[in-house]
């Protein structure tokens, strides 16, 4: 397992399908969505890291894991995601 930081492209993919999923959080400030896909970040490797353990278990252990996902890095995945995000048409 790596704690290598997700790339700017793959935080584009992730925030591509967040914006289909829930079209709200295209509002959403950089700030906020670096929050959800640090949450989403650290829970994906806690369930990596002890993948026989509770729903609850795994919350418990959120904060063995560091923020790996900046503001700036989201804020370039945001111009990849939305690369027409002010146009029309």
């Amino acid at each position: 397992m790596t704690d290598a930081s997700p790339s700017v492209s793959k935080l584009a993919g992730q925030l591509g399908y967040l914006f289909e999923d829930d079209p709200s959080a295209r509002a959403a400030s950089a700030v906020d969505l670096a929050a959800r896909l640090n949450h989403d970040d650290r829970l994906a490797r806690a369930i990596a890291k002890y993948p026989n353990r509770t729903d609850a278990e795994i919350q418990g252990h959120l904060d063995e894991f560091e923020d790996r996902i900046s503001t700036a890095d989201v804020e370039a995945a945001m111009q990849q995601a939305r690369p027409g995000h002010g146009d029309a048409g």
